[in-house]
């Protein structure tokens, strides 16, 4: 039996950062919070009464800010994912996203004692002003009393987000930050992202309205190489584009969605790939919960890939990750070469973007700086 990856989407926070598009809302109470986790336990027990008693060996609860709501309602979800799916005792990796203010120690206790094992911390920056002007509920301070709550509770495995690219940010802030947070023993992940204007946020009226100073393309890029060779001298070797890690704690959940494993999502907006499917939910919480208790499969879309769809996928997905694509593992899926499936292949290794070794293609230097140009290629 294969096993799946189990995404579960908490659409809480306390508040909605000024970048955020992802589908959360502050505010909502706690009747609320409980239709909610309800309707999620519902959609896990369908989908388990449709699939069977699948197996699992990665759960990752994701928002929104996860950390918010009560701890007994993140039980409620482990509770139920532990009596639909087969998790194999000690072999799976099991993370919560939490911002810094949101935690406490009961909290931390809760989660080890419901088995979460891993945690990644929303930072962003260590500059209080910088957290400030993102729309952050939290310090610098926060985080590091964070990072002290999680230890005292027995969490070893924690990961921090970090973003690049912030209004008014120079280069130096962002050696700052590297500096500070690479100097934290109990980190041993990062993923450290540039900020991206997305269309509805409160960044994206700033910016229309020439009201948000940010960073050109040049120094962007800068702050992009000074995060790759500023992690890589810590000892943080990066995996993925995106993607940071000390030797041996790579995100195992994450690492599914670049080698096209398998992973099923519940809740409001999650996104599955399963049986070469890809599906993803409604966004609107009355619709969800609505359609859940009602027995039915919450589904916004769904489609199904055909043969050069998940060769496409395969290629840009995999191309994320430092040690890039093989022909070999691409032959054994599809049963033919990708050098000769994809003849853009030579144009971008002749431009630079790629490099060959063997059997083997990867992202350059100038590839990650461009990445977006190498994906299209293949989609």
């Amino acid at each position: 039996m294969e096993n799946v990856g189990i995404y579960v989407h908490v659409p809480f926070c306390q508040q909605k950062c000024r970048y955020c598009d992802f589908p959360s809302w502050a505010g909502l109470s706690e009747a609320d919070a409980r239709r909610y986790f309800e309707a999620v336990c519902l959609e896990i027990r369908a989908f388990a009464a449709e699939q069977g008693r699948l197996s699992a060996r990665t759960v990752y609860f994701g928002g929104g800010t996860p950390s918010y709501v009560a701890a007994d309602h993140i039980g409620q979800v482990m509770d139920c994912i532990q009596e639909c799916f087969e998790l194999p005792e000690g072999a799976v990796e099991a993370t919560i996203e939490a911002n810094p203010g949101t935690l406490t120690g009961e909290k931390c206790r809760a989660y080890r004692s419901m088995g979460l094992n891993r945690v990644s911390l929303g930072l962003q920056t260590t500059s209080d002003e910088g957290l400030k002007a993102l729309g952050r509920i939290h310090t610098y301070a926060d985080f590091e009393s964070s990072l002290e709550l999680l230890g005292s509770a027995g969490f070893e495995n924690i990961s921090a987000d970090l973003m690049f690219g912030l209004p008014g940010q120079t280069l130096e802030d962002v050696r700052r930050d590297l500096a500070r947070l690479t100097a934290l023993e109990p980190v041993k992940h990062i993923s450290c992202y540039s900020l991206k204007i997305e269309e509805g946020t409160a960044f994206d009226t700033l910016y229309r309205q020439g009201k948000l100073a940010l960073p050109d393309e040049a120094l962007e890029r800068q702050m992009q190489h000074a995060v790759i060779d500023g992690l890589a001298e810590k000892g943080f070797e990066q995996y993925e584009i995106s993607n940071f890690a000390r030797k041996g704690w790579e995100s195992r959940h994450n690492s599914l969605y670049w080698v096209m494993k398998p992973y099923v999502g519940f809740g409001l907006g999650a996104a599955s790939y399963y049986k070469e499917e890809r599906r993803t939910n409604v966004m609107a919480m009355g619709d969800y919960c609505t359609l859940a208790e009602q027995g039915k499969a919450p589904v916004l879309e769904a489609h199904t890939l055909d043969v050069q769809e998940k060769k496409g996928d395969f290629m840009f997905l995999g191309l994320r990750r430092m040690c890039g694509v093989n022909d070999a593992d691409y032959r054994r899926q599809f049963g033919s070469s990708f050098f000769e499936d994809f003849e853009e292949i030579g144009n971008l290794v002749a431009a630079g973007l790629l490099t060959r070794e063997g059997p083997v293609i990867r992202l350059t230097t100038k590839g990650q700086d461009l990445a977006n140009q190498v994906f299209v290629a293949f989609v």
